[in-house]
């Protein structure tokens, strides 16, 4: 890519789409890596190369972008990031080219006012920018998995790279207003979608084999991988019809919790609730769920807990299984369906 030095990529930076569905989220690097980064940049070390997807005029018109970041959305964001002063050079900093120059703790526009050579070098430092140009966006998502082979992505941004159509309803499903609103974790690394990807997924094997599976991450990707290479195939069910009956039930559920609700500070916890309800919805008795019993189940838990420590006879069984299987092998088959069995079997009574 010609004229890609760091001044002119910053000045057309509105023309850059850095959240590609494909994309991992902006805030993994730490502090220090960025400082780390900028370090390099200054000290003219050699950096790994970025890839660029070049928009045609068609796909222009409809995304509103010139490209879309495949590859150095971290390295992009902490350039910018740094020039718009959000974080300076790290304490330690040394300057190779002349030890006796300190820039240790200065930010973009200190580094300007007191070495403007040296921040000039800095603006006019050269990307390795690679572009590619395709249309298709199957393809794309293939490249960025290839290049982030090396780079430990969580399962979350894997299975995204996969692409595909079920990759993009996992993508819609996260963004439900459930998620948004009454989920207490965060989505720092796509943590919604992981989730979202266990509900659509047991929602297909309910729908085709009236089963449930773990929810492992071979068993997710490989469903996302179904969908993506017979997207066409009549024995699947629509994955519209998957995705509507997941949104369909987390809107029945939003009027069950309260924003940023404690009862949803653990994901595993979702899913167990999701079933749970679902099934209630199917005998007509969802109006026995309330976030009361919720709580107050929880309650019986943690007090059935200290009771096992001092006498375990006097203990209940079925709630010390459910706490235990609320810890350990939480996304096995056999474990969520116990756990929706103690659960519904409590809320019923």
């Amino acid at each position: 890519m010609q004229h890609n030095n760091i001044s002119r990529i910053f000045s057309e930076r509105d023309f850059f789409d850095l959240n590609a569905d494909y994309q991992r989220n902006s805030d993994v690097w730490d502090l220090s890596k960025k400082q780390l980064f900028i370090d390099s940049l200054i000290n003219e070390y050699d950096i790994p190369k970025l890839y660029f997807h070049a928009f045609s005029e068609k796909l222009h018109k409809v995304k509103k972008y010139e490209y879309a970041i495949i590859d150095g959305k971290q390295r992009l964001s902490t350039i910018w990031e740094f020039i718009n002063g959000h974080f300076a050079l790290a304490d330690d900093f040394v300057y190779f080219a002349d030890k006796t120059v300190n820039l240790k703790g200065l930010t973009y526009r200190e580094l300007g006012e007191k070495y403007p050579r040296i921040r000039s070098r800095f603006d006019s430092t050269n990307l390795p920018i690679i572009e590619i140009i395709c249309d298709d966006e199957d393809l794309i998502e293939d490249l960025f998995s290839r290049l982030n082979e090396a780079v430990p992505l969580n399962s979350a941004e894997s299975r995204n790279a996969i692409g595909g159509p079920m990759a993009k309803i996992i993508r819609e499903i996260a963004d439900h207003v459930f998620f948004k609103q009454k989920v207490a974790f965060n989505n720092k690394r796509f943590q919604h979608r992981e989730v979202a990807a266990r509900l659509l997924f047991l929602e297909y094997s309910l729908q085709t084999e009236n089963k449930i599976y773990d929810t492992k991450k071979t068993y997710l990707d490989r469903f996302v991988d179904i969908f993506k290479k017979s997207s066409s195939t009549t024995s699947l069910p629509s994955g519209d019809h998957i995705r509507e009956a997941v949104n369909d039930n987390l809107t029945e559920l939003l009027g069950i919790f309260t924003d940023k609700d404690k009862l949803l500070l653990r994901s595993q916890r979702i899913v167990i609730y999701y079933l749970l309800a679902r099934e209630l919805k199917c005998v007509g008795l969802f109006s026995a769920l309330t976030r009361k019993k919720l709580e107050l189940f929880d309650r019986l838990v943690s007090e059935n807990k200290e009771i096992a420590e001092r006498d375990i006879s006097k203990a209940n069984y079925d709630l010390l299984e459910y706490n235990k299987l609320s810890i350990q092998g939480t996304n096995d088959a056999s474990s969520i369906k116990e756990r929706v069995r103690i659960l519904q079997e409590y809320v019923l009574k």
